[in-house]
C-alpha cells in the first residue's frame, strides 16, 4: 500500500521532522474519524518529543473516550529499531498497552499483544502484526469500551 510519502534520509533532520510529522497527521486523522464513526469522542492535544538525530518538536496526540473508557493515541519516536516510526495505543489512565503501530516498509501494521487471563502465570504474549486499516482500529477500539 503506497502512502505517497516519501522516504528521507537522515542527511537532512529537518526534512525527516517534516515527514515524520506529515505520517503522524495523517495517522491521527484516520483514526480520529473511524474513532468518531464507532462513537467515541476526541481531542487532540501536543506532546514534546526530543530525539537524538531529530531535536525537540511537537507531535500529535489523540484522546478518545466512550463511555468510562479512555484511550491514546500516543506518538513514541521517529527512529526505532526496525521501523520508521512508531506510535503506542494504550488505555489511559493507567497506561496498559493496548497496541503498537510501527512504520514498516512503507505502510503502518499493528501490533496487539493478548494479556493473560487471572491465574496464568506468563506474561502478554505478542501475536503476529497485521495490517493497520479501520477494521483493525474498530476492533481494538471496540474491545476496549467493552472490557475484552
Amino acid at each position: 500500500m503506497a502512502t505517497g510519502i516519501t522516504q528521507v534520509v537522515f542527511d537532512d533532520p529537518e526534512a525527516v521532522k517534516v515527514e515524520w510529522l506529515s505520517r503522524l497527521d495523517k495517522l491521527v486523522g484516520e483514526v480520529e474519524g473511524w474513532a468518531r464513526a464507532s462513537g467515541w469522542r476526541t481531542r487532540r492535544i501536543q506532546k514534546t518529543i526530543n530525539e537524538r538525530q531529530l531535536g525537540e518538536y511537537k507531535a500529535p496526540v489523540l484522546l478518545m473516550e466512550k463511555d468510562a473508557i479512555e484511550v491514546v493515541l500516543n506518538p513514541v519516536a521517529r527512529r526505532v529499531p526496525g521501523a520508521d516510526g512508531a506510535v503506542d495505543l494504550y488505555l489511559a489512565p493507567a497506561y496498559d498497552d493496548i497496541a503498537s503501530l510501527y512504520f514498516e516498509g512503507d505502510r503502518w501494521v499493528v501490533y496487539r499483544g493478548k494479556h493473560p487471563g487471572p491465574g496464568e502465570t506468563h506474561g502478554a504474549l505478542e501475536i503476529e502484526p497485521r495490517p493497520y486499516d479501520e477494521r483493525a482500529m474498530a476492533e481494538i477500539l471496540e474491545g476496549m469500551s467493552t472490557g475484552g
